[in-house]
């Protein structure tokens, strides 16, 4: 969390604990970056939901930053290649980039069906343990008016 308030220039004293706070997208793994806030009453369930989220936010954007910096060097090496072999007909470029961007999704086919499968269950799980956590928020609400 210091990482996204450093990079942002957001002092931390400026920062309720109860809130959270989304960054914009990152430069290289276009992830938003969240730094979920805490009640002061957080339940089991909530503290769960939290740390869940983080992980599941911090996975997203260590699996994106990667495939961005391979999908970005690729294509560097293939510009450089491009410009070294003065090619100098835009439709050409456009053909070999086309042929690039194909063959790149292609050949890491397997690789983002993994993650799209891992990503859908991640997401079910999420909303599983919002729900457990909404559930702990109203039974806690409950609990105190009975005994107030």
């Amino acid at each position: 969390s210091s990482g996204i308030n450093a990079e942002y220039g957001v002092s931390e004293t400026n920062l309720k604990d109860s809130c959270d706070y989304v960054s914009p997208a990152d430069r290289v793994s276009n992830i938003r970056q969240i730094r979920y806030g805490r009640r002061h009453d957080e339940t089991m369930e909530e503290m769960t939901l939290r740390l869940y989220a983080t992980e599941l936010q911090e996975s997203n954007h260590r699996y994106w930053s990667k495939q961005s910096y391979s999908y970005t060097n690729l294509k560097e090496q293939l510009l450089t290649e491009m410009e070294n072999n003065d090619m100098d007909s835009e439709e050409e470029m456009d053909k070999v980039l086309q042929e690039f961007y194909r063959s790149y999704l292609l050949s890491n086919r397997n690789n983002f069906n993994k993650y799209t499968s891992e990503w859908r269950k991640s997401n079910i799980k999420l909303i599983y343990l919002s729900c457990r956590a909404k559930k702990s928020r109203i039974f806690e609400h409950v609990k105190n008016a009975i005994s107030s």
